[in-house]
């Protein structure tokens, strides 16, 4: 008798086959990182345009964005070891019901917050706060239920999907604003972190249908001891002692294999981030380009992007440790030639398309990389270490780099990033098996089993 002959006897659904159950999962995941996106790109705008009406300054709405900035890097220093000693599903979920409850408490009209700068500013940390947390937690949970193979793809098409959200969000904050203005646009975006919510629970549910989940798999190579599907959704508590915050700083500056992926991934995020943030004020004051026309050529570097989550997506696990090489390189190309043939709008837009592949290639795969070789039980604290370095090397190169536009033009400091990063694939290529290999024997790594 066949299984689904059995299947009205048993009064329960067959298990979904392994290539319907990826494809569900892959379809609800980006429909949670396209709502999550959506949402997040009209409160920013939102928030934005509120100090600006209240105060009438633009340099009110860099103030947003600074304190924005500054409380990620110490939620990301502050958060980790709480993630690794408790379960970062609830704090994820945690995180959603504060940004909507910020949301709805400012849209539905309260004078005291939507009139006063100093409330904006403070509503618009918090909801960073919350955000930088939860996307925290979300990394850390990831890889604690799926297996390496479903988490590298689940990974591409999130980033493919954010990508493409990036394209509609300024559409949609726009019409969301001009029918809701002021406050009342945040109730759009508490709205769309409702679905989130409704949508991360039906993530877990797929992941806990996951065939085979009753035989929990390994995440790393390596045997971390990490479990997917339903025995991982179980959250076993982490340890009660845990090495500290210093203590995982130490092993990660007295690792060699750790410090040159530090080392090296800093200088190559430094050189993406500034590039990607500074290519407006590049077609703007180099290229003698319109607002609106700069703006539409910012879009070409998206859909590089959005084609990267897909290869992303299918390289797999082994293609991680190439990609951070290959794609570094071609975002250098894509670099110099904007600053050595940018004049011509068609090299243009194709040396962005190169750019954003490889900006997107390059931060998925590094990203990856953290969350399949650091211990799984600190890999919060690992991870939250390591993005705050990040930060602030980025933020001091990004501050930095608008005195350096205004001393010497924008071709001339394009031209030293594009080189950066052509040195940076030239030293990602010497990262081999033996360093790939350590990043996993570190001291606080588990002892593989005989």
């Amino acid at each position: 008798m066949t299984a689904t002959e059995q299947e009205p006897r048993t009064g329960r659904p067959a298990p979904p086959t392994a290539a319907r159950w990826l494809t569900l999962l892959l379809v609800v995941f980006a429909v949670l990182v396209m709502s999550r996106s959506l949402s997040e790109g009209i409160y920013d705008i939102a928030f934005a345009n509120l100090a600006l009406d209240l105060s009438g300054l633009v340099s009110t709405v860099g103030l947003v964005y600074c304190v924005g900035y500054g409380v990620e890097v110490v939620a990301s220093v502050a958060a980790g070891p709480l993630l690794d000693r408790g379960n970062p599903k609830t704090v994820l979920i945690v995180a959603y019901l504060v940004k909507i409850g910020v949301f709805v408490f400012i849209g539905i009209g309260s004078t005291i917050l939507s009139s006063h700068l100093w409330a904006i500013v403070v509503a618009a940390a918090t909801v960073d706060l919350v955000h930088h947390i939860g996307e925290m937690a979300l990394f850390v949970l990831l890889p604690r239920i799926l297996d390496a193979k479903t988490l590298v793809r689940v990974q591409g098409i999130g980033g493919t999907i954010r990508s493409a959200a990036e394209l509609l969000s300024p559409v949609v904050a726009g019409l969301v604003i001009a029918l809701l203005p002021g406050s009342r646009a945040l109730l759009v975006a508490a709205g769309l972190q409702v679905l989130a919510l409704a949508v991360f629970a039906g993530f877990i549910a797929v992941v806990a249908r996951q065939p085979g989940s009753a035989h929990p798999k390994s995440v790393h190579a390596q045997g971390s001891g990490a479990t997917t599907g339903a025995a991982a959704l179980e959250e076993e508590p982490a340890p009660a002692l845990l090495p500290s915050r210093r203590t995982v700083a130490r092993t990660l500056l007295s690792s060699p294999a750790w410090r040159r992926f530090l080392t090296f991934h800093a200088l190559t995020v430094l050189a993406l981030s500034t590039v990607i943030l500074s290519l407006l004020s590049l077609m703007r004051e180099t290229f003698a380009m319109s607002p609106a026309r700069a703006g539409s050529f910012l879009a070409f570097s998206t859909i590089g992007a959005i084609i990267g989550g897909l290869v992303v997506a299918k390289a797999g696990p082994q293609g991680v440790y190439s990609s951070l090489r290959w794609a570094t390189a071609l975002a250098g190309a894509g670099t110099l030639t904007v600053a050595l043939l940018g004049g011509s709008q068609w090299i243009l837009a194709a040396a962005l398309v190169l750019f954003g592949l490889g900006f997107t290639v390059y931060l998925r795969s590094a990203g990856i990389l953290v969350q399949l070789r650091a211990p799984a039980t600190l890999l919060g604290t690992w991870h939250g270490l390591l993005d705050a370095v990040i930060r602030v090397v980025s933020a001091g190169a990004i501050l930095a780099t608008g005195f350096l536009f205004d001393r010497f033009g924008g071709r001339p400091v394009y031209l030293v990033f594009g080189a950066l990063l052509l040195l940076t694939a030239a030293l990602w290529s010497t990262f081999g098996t033996q360093d790939q290999h350590n990043l996993s024997s570190t001291p606080l790594h588990p002892t593989p089993a005989p």
